[in-house]
Order: C-alpha cells, then structure tokens, then sequence
C-alpha cells in the first residue's frame, strides 16, 4: 500500500498522497512526513476534506481552500478523490502540494481517477481478517442524516467482557474469530431495521436504534447479551458475554454526548458484575461518578492530542556541600484552553482507570528526549542527571521496555543522563516486569531510582529483589521529621541499610533549613522540597544550565506517579 502511494505521489509531483478510510480502519500518509506536517495533514483529511468527498462523488481539484468563509488559506493544494464501495463514499485519497508547488491541473485529476480502483481493491484485500464491520468514525455523517426530531432514539455502547480470557485460553486466532461473528451478529440478524451498527475499536462496538425508546433498546439490549451467551466458537461457549450501556439521543449535534452517556453506563454494568445492561440516568451516584471520569480522561486524551502537556524540573540538591543542582526531577502540567498551567493530579484517577498512563509516559519519555538531545553532551560533562517517573501501567505493558531503549538509541541521548524513577506501590504490583525493565535500562547506563520508599509494608524486600541505585524517602516522613521521633527512626532506618548496600538517599519535601540540616546530620545525600526551588519550565531550566545561572524558582507541579 506505502509503494502505491509513493509511486503516485511521484507521478504526481506531490509532496505527499493520503488516505483517510475509516471503513476500511485505514489512515495512511506518504512519503512519512514530520510529526507537525502529518498532524495538519490529518485534520485537514478527517474535517474539511472528509466533508467535501461525501457531497460529491467525482474526483476534486482545489488549488485554493479555506476552512469557514472569511477564514485564512489552507496551506495546501489538493487533489481529492472520494473511495467508494456499494455506491456509498468511504474514504478519500487526496494528492497534497504545498502553497509554493504549482498548481494542479485536469491531466493530474486524470491520473489520480485512474489510481482509484487498484487503490480500493488493496483497502478492501488489507481489511479482510478484521472485524468485517464499518468503523464507528464512518458512521457519523449518516446518523446526522437520519435523524429526526422528536423521534425516540438511543445510542448503544458494548465491550466484551474478559476477552482477554478467551484469548489466553484459545488463542488469538479464536479471540479474532469471536470478534468476527459478533460483528455478524452486531450488524446482522440482530439489528433492527434500519438502524445503525459500528465497531469502536477492540473488543468494543456501538450502535443508533432509532425509533427505539430507552425499554424498546433495553430490550434488544437483553437479546444481543443472550445471543452472544449462545455463542461456541473454538470452545468458548458460556464464556462470551458483554455490558452494554444505553442512552437517549435527543438531537443530532449530541451524538458524541450520547455515546459518551452511553460508555459510562457500559463501565457501571461492568462494575455492578457485567454481562449487563445499564442505563445512563443522571440521578445515579455511581453514573454520576463515572461519568465524571469519562469527561476528565477525554480532557486529557484531548491534552494530549493538542499538545498542552509542558514538562517542568525541580531541582535536587546534594546536602554534604550546599552544591548547586545537578540533578532535577522532570515533572508534568497541562495547559488549560484558557492557557492557565493547572496540576494533573485531578485527572490521574481517571487516566489510570482508562488506561491512559502509559500514553503520557511515552509522551513524557520522548520529549525529555527531544529536549536534552542537542545539548547532551555539555549536560553530561556537568555531571547533570534528569529524573523520569515511570507509572505502573507502562512498567506492565510488555512492549514499553524496548520502547524506552529503542527512544534513547534512536535519540542518541547518552543515557547517563537519566534517572528513571518507580514508585514502590508500582514496583510491588509487578516485580518480574520491573526486574526486566531495570535490568534492560541499566544496560545502556541509565540509573533507577525506587520512589516513595518506605510506604509499602516489604520495603526491604524490595531492596533485595530490585537492582536500583537510589531511594527517595517518602515526604510524609520527612515533612514531619524534628516533631514526630518515629519517622526520625525510621528514616536513620533507612539510610542506614541505604549505605551498606551503597545506595544514593534522596529525601522528598524539603521545605525548611532546620529540616536540611537534621537530615544532613543523619547521613541523607540529597534533598528536594521547596526549600531549594519550586518547579520551573524544563526549557528554562535548561537555558539557565548552559549558560551557567542558577535556574530560578516558579510555582509548584505534580509528577504523574
């Protein structure tokens, strides 16, 4: 498919061919381009591009586009061919030059028609062995055409439940078989008339039943749970169950609205012991409660997406000599819409339960990266160290070890430089997986860091199954530390231990010069705490460290751990 295009993008003189095809679960550019550049090109492809081949059917030539009346100029030249199958458009293919390329004329409409077929023909070949069902992202634009006012119409969310069960147990070509006929079912003999069923992504699908009031879709709810009940595919019968969540859609621009309604009542049917089915209602505590998180983890998905995470430092101070900084733990805000920097930790419940700690990590991790890349070298001459907070959910997901190696190679960012940080709560949950991931980052010369040491009831323990090079005191211990004489013991405890097996200790929550001085009395060898500065921007930081300033206070941030 990537040669497909690149060979049209060259008879065609472009900088780039795309291809948006929700159906067909396809989104493709090429040649690659930059991250900013494939960005524009996405939301120009998914928006206004996306529109405009639904309301014609023949090939387009725009030499000059602007998104709204009154509007600045696209960037772009385009040529936009719309994808079809059945007579119905699904997809486009548009042949993209910049504003400086010459304009496009009717020959190259001709060039791009005739590529058209070939092009749908490996679509709908790459697309066999899915689910065999439109992608939710498809569907939109015909729910908005179907609807209609003051008729009864409600929004369907459905997740399997356990599927990573059947996959275990027989296999992923059976789990892909499940997946299958549920669609057929989804789609098939259990679909009203009429209405409108898609496939979400996974194990999850969605569907519009219109004139269908709540009960009517409760009902057929009900049914689409007993036929999946029914199901024996590769030995999985009794086994494939699902939880549905049910809400009303009440007008066309709400659809969004309503298929977020419709996920949380899905996540409280699997709460309230699943194979299920749950209607949003208001009223309800634990809807309310769901519902609540669902809004932040979209807030921080869209975060994400936009590019409103900044990265902020803090620094650690050695206590021995009062030394400046050298080393400084990397810490994350987000960027509201009306630009004010707020914490994170409002939405950290959330992004865990939505399984979105690890996609901030990986944010988190590449961009430190990027940043330290051009002046790595004169930051390892100073003896610099960054810290990285690593959460749980990525320290289990198999793939994120050789991501980390993978990033720190391809940015050729000496790993001296950093320091990864685990929280003890993260290490205990999965010791074999933390095990590999500091045995691997060790490799390359990278430091481990055991965070918030001394909360969990085997700490000690820890210290003999991990290979770390450093722990951080927990704050709660020190911030009490000259009134309260049990944690004075128990962090001379800890340093103690710390330094026959030569491990560095960090103390967290440094806040007064009383609380220094003890805690340099009783051997701790760095300090962090608003005693020594607040968190700033990592690019000032940075600045300030090349140029030799001390970098200057700001105000306080919060670490995703």
């Amino acid at each position: 498919m990537t040669d497909l295009l690149i060979s049209l993008a060259e008879r065609l003189q472009c900088a780039h061919v795309a291809v948006h095809a929700p159906v067909w679960n396809a989104e493709l550019i090429a040649p690659a381009s930059p991250h900013d550049v494939a960005g524009d090109i996405r939301s120009l492809t998914r928006e206004l591009l996306w529109w405009m081949a639904h309301e014609r059917a023949d090939a387009q030539m725009l030499n000059r586009m602007r998104l709204k009346s009154g509007g600045p100029i696209v960037p772009f030249r385009v040529l936009l061919c719309p994808l079809r199958e059945a007579g119905s458009t699904v997809g486009l293919v548009a042949a993209i030059r910049g504003r400086q390329q010459p304009v496009f004329e009717t020959a190259d409409l001709g060039v791009l028609s005739d590529a058209v077929p070939a092009l749908e023909e490996q679509l709908r070949v790459s697309a066999q062995g899915q689910v065999g069902i439109a992608r939710w992202s498809a569907l939109d634009l015909e729910v908005i055409q179907r609807f209609r006012d003051g008729e009864p119409t409600c929004v369907v969310y459905a997740d399997l439940d356990h599927m990573h069960a059947i996959n275990e147990a027989a296999g992923l070509a059976a789990g892909d078989g499940v997946l299958r006929e549920i669609a057929r079912l989804w789609q098939g003999r259990l679909l009203p008339e009429d209405c409108i069923a898609g496939h979400l992504g996974g194990d999850r699908y969605a569907a519009v039943l219109f004139s269908h009031t709540i009960n009517q879709a409760r009902s057929w709810g009900d049914r689409v749970r007993k036929a999946l009940a029914g199901l024996n595919l590769a030995g999985t019968a009794g086994h494939v169950t699902a939880s549905l969540g049910l809400a009303a859609l009440s007008d066309r621009a709400c659809l969004s609205a309503a298929l977020a309604a419709a996920e949380t009542a899905c996540r409280v049917a699997k709460e309230r012991g699943r194979d299920r089915v749950e209607t949003y209602a208001t009223g309800d505590t634990t809807i309310m409660r769901r519902s609540a998180e669902v809004g932040e983890s979209r807030l921080m998905m869209d975060a994400i997406d936009a590019g409103r995470l900044v990265l902020h430092a803090q620094p650690i101070v050695a206590l021995e000599a009062f030394a400046q900084p050298s080393r400084f733990e990397i810490l994350l805000r987000v960027r509201d819409h009306d630009g004010q920097l707020i914490s994170v930790s409002e939405y950290l419940g959330a992004a865990d339960r939505y399984q979105l700690l690890e996609r901030l990590d990986r944010w988190v991790v590449e961009s430190v990266l990027r940043l330290l890349k051009p002046h790595a070298q004169q930051l390892l001459a100073q003896a610099i160290r960054f810290s990285v907070n690593l959460t749980g959910q990525s320290l289990a997901e198999p793939t994120f070890t050789d991501f980390v190696r993978t990033t720190v190679k391809q940015q050729a960012v000496p790993a001296d430089l950093l320091v990864f940080e685990v929280t003890e709560g993260a290490a205990l949950r999965n010791l074999a997986a933390t095990r590999r991931f500091i045995d691997r980052v060790t490799e390359l010369g990278a430091s481990v860091a055991l965070d918030d040491f001394g909360t969990g009831v085997s700490s000690l323990m820890h210290l003999k199954e991990l290979a770390v090079q450093q722990i951080k005191i927990d704050g709660r211990f020190v911030q009490d530390i000259l009134s309260n004489s049990r944690s004075d013991a128990l962090v001379r405890a800890l340093v103690l231990i710390a330094d026959r097996l030569g491990l560095h200790t960090v103390a967290e929550h440094v806040e007064t010069e009383a609380v220094a001085d003890h805690l340099r009395s009783i051997g701790v060898r760095y300090a962090q705490g608003y005693l020594y500065g607040h968190p700033q921007p990592l690019t000032d930081t940075l600045s300030a460290l090349l140029h030799g300033a001390t970098p200057l206070p700001d105000a306080p941030s919060v670490k995703i751990a």
